[in-house]
């Protein structure tokens, strides 16, 4: 995800860590002291005002609280639920590309254009599935595509135009333009959109009742974490250059911005104006247990609680480097060390997570 500057980033999910082969006792033995200081140093520092952490082994759940508050009076609650920014990229697009992977029903060496035709111009059309999933496709990392698309099928039109920023496969630039697209091919070969092919086939089945696209549209009971005061770190990202993207976009032209806290609406702009809060890398919300059922299955083969979702060998796969650039399909692997990196200091190649933009996090052993 992008940089966050501290006091903006709302919440922090760390979800299903486990600490290599230090967890060698009874789960009852294992002190979480450590995990409880670091958690109230963030809050105290002003990193996050509030979180919740879990840890699982085998398929219990050893460890869940919630620390700090939404806004510094409303406390934190194993309840609340966060937007996860590009944590989506691995908890929907990527289970949902892994389930139709599982089923046969698409082919990762196959042309994105073999599942949407208009995708193929401008030097794409030879774009690979697996391309898109390890960041290599030469699509650009950004855009604000807001400026020229206000539904879903405007922004699939826009990106069927894009021209490759780079020679595929010759590069990796983190973009979500690939799981943008992603999302996109899930639509055309299931006839159902991201939002009800991962609700009726992943989360309904598993139980995750917190996790949800446009929560507000779902009416939900669950508190929301709020992420920011309106869009700051985006306005800036299209009005300086030097902020890390070069926009031909004038910032004071698009006349949406949102200048009121974000509560429940995807912070991210191109999920949020252009394809309602349902897109391939943004826009889910869920907590950290419901996340958990999730990495659980995925650490147990891809079947969790008598519901089934891929099998091993296509979870294997998945989170094993596929590309020379170290990145597995769709999740990060061994992104840790000892000054640096979000997996920790005993991360190797048989970590695989993702971090979002809000502060969210989860990292898988």
């Amino acid at each position: 995800g992008r940089f966050m500057k501290k006091r903006w980033v709302a919440a922090f999910l760390a979800i299903g860590l486990m600490f290599g082969n230090l967890i060698q006792a009874q789960s009852e033995n294992i002190s979480f002291a450590k995990v409880e200081e670091a958690a109230l140093a963030a809050i105290k520092d002003e990193v996050t005002p509030g979180m919740q952490i879990v840890v699982t082994k085998g398929n219990e759940i050893v460890y869940s609280k919630a620390f700090g508050t939404l806004d510094g009076k409303t406390e934190t609650t194993t309840d609340t639920i966060y937007d996860l920014a590009s944590v989506t990229k691995v908890m929907a697009t990527t289970q949902a590309i892994m389930k139709l992977k599982s089923a046969g029903k698409i082919d990762l060496e196959a042309p994105v254009a073999q599942y949407i035709p208009e995708f193929a111009q401008n030097g794409k059309e030879k774009v690979k599935i697996k391309d898109l999933l390890t960041h290599t496709s030469g699509l650009t990392p950004w855009k604000p595509t807001y400026f020229h698309a206000t539904n879903p099928k405007e922004e699939l039109e826009f990106i069927c135009k894009l021209p490759l920023e780079y020679p595929t496969g010759t590069a990796r630039k983190y973009s979500d333009f690939s799981f943008m697209a992603l999302g996109y091919v899930v639509e055309a070969i299931t006839g159902k959109t991201l939002q009800e092919y991962t609700e009726q086939e992943i989360y309904k089945p598993l139980g995750m009742n917190h996790t949800m696209f446009v929560p507000l549209k779902h009416k939900t009971n669950y508190p929301i974490a709020p992420t920011s005061l309106g869009n700051p770190f985006e306005y800036k990202m299209v009005a300086d250059d030097d902020f890390g993207y070069k926009c031909e976009e004038n910032a004071d032209d698009f006349k949406g911005w949102r200048n009121y806290r974000l509560v429940g609406e995807v912070n991210d702009g191109n999920s949020w104006y252009a394809q309602q809060g349902v897109a391939g890398h943004a826009g889910l919300f869920s907590n950290a247990e419901d996340l958990s059922k999730l990495t659980r299955l995925m650490l147990a083969g891809g079947s969790f609680q008598g519901v089934t979702l891929y099998d091993a060998k296509t979870m294997q796969e998945f989170t094993t480097v596929q590309s020379e650039f170290g990145h597995g399909y769709g999740f990060e692997i061994d992104r840790g060390g000892a000054t640096s990196g979000y997996m920790g200091l005993y991360a190797d190649s048989s970590f695989f997570g993702h971090t979002g933009f809000t502060g969210t996090q989860f990292v898988a052993d």
